[in-house]
């Protein structure tokens, strides 16, 4: 009796528990759609996603999130082309390759950099980082807080994320899959590639989909180096306004109720809408891993 006790108190305390996570969740995205397409009684559709203008202080101000768009993507492509083939070199090693001193040695300096707080690298890449751009490359930077700057702060920031998910899921491929391997004369290295990695690539693909959500929504790294510059980039160089830059610069100086806070409402449904799809295709990816 005591025994289904307990088991109804717990069922109702964890039932509970996970309603009032879901009606926080809930209610926050309600009131920021709420908020955010308010903005589409004052300007158009179209203006709003299709024009790169972004001049909210302007005295005839234009609210197109195009150019905050295209930096976002600008910063999270290169981040991603700098930190995954860095993360997967590092996760196969530390997984298939290193010796266990190696190992822990390794895993302490990643969790390290994942402790790294993100306004001391953008501090670290506004001082330092943005001079030795302007110094090595003075022909073609006109200003060290770019994309590339931004880059690569926030790829030291998702090193860590990468290596840890992609790590485990080399490790979750079956043991005897890779002793098989070895047994019928194969080496190492053609193992890890040609039977581990390919049976790993749904994980591995997790985590590239899970590390690209994180760059997306960080905020104080690109804040602070990517330039502040609202428009559409042409070089890797130039400097960009990112979305959660914009949200993140400008609602504390905004107007309550003006266009300008209901335009920065719809860029957080935005960035809500991005990370909601990259989540989604995530645990797509992870149950097809669990059937395979």
């Amino acid at each position: 009796m005591r025994r289904r006790r307990l088991d109804l108190s717990s069922r109702v305390l964890v039932t509970t528990a996970a309603l009032i996570t879901s009606a926080i969740l809930f209610g926050i995205f309600f009131f920021l759609i709420s908020d955010g397409v308010r903005v589409f009684g004052k300007i158009s559709f179209e203006e709003f996603f299709f024009s790169a203008r972004w001049y909210p202080t302007y005295e005839d101000a234009e609210y197109g999130i195009l150019a905050l768009l295209s930096g976002t993507l600008a910063v999270t492509g290169l981040t991603l082309a700098i930190s995954i083939p860095l993360g997967f070199v590092s996760a196969t090693f530390l997984a298939e390759f290193s010796h266990r001193k190696a190992h822990d040695f390794l895993k302490l300096i990643f969790e390290l950099m994942a402790g790294i707080p993100s306004v001391v690298l953008g501090s670290f890449g506004l001082k330092y980082v943005s001079r030795w751009l302007m110094e090595f490359f003075p022909m073609k930077v006109w200003t060290g807080l770019n994309i590339f700057n931004a880059s690569l702060m926030l790829s030291i920031l998702a090193m860590p994320y990468f290596v840890t998910l992609i790590e485990d899921a080399l490790k979750a491929v079956p043991v005897d899959q890779k002793e098989a391997s070895l047994a019928l004369g194969a080496n190492t290295t053609s193992t890890v590639f040609r039977i581990i990695v390919p049976q790993a690539r749904s994980g591995i693909l997790n985590a590239i989909i899970l590390g690209t959500n994180r760059i997306i929504g960080e905020t104080m790294v690109v804040l602070m180096v990517a330039g502040g510059a609202s428009m559409i980039p042409q070089s890797i160089f130039d400097p960009v306004r990112p979305l959660t830059a914009a949200i993140a610069g400008e609602m504390g100086e905004v107007e309550l109720g003006s266009t300008h806070y209901y335009a920065l409402f719809m860029i957080g449904v935005v960035l809500l809408g991005i990370s909601l799809i990259f989540t989604v295709i995530a645990m797509r990816l992870k149950r097809g891993m669990r059937r395979c």
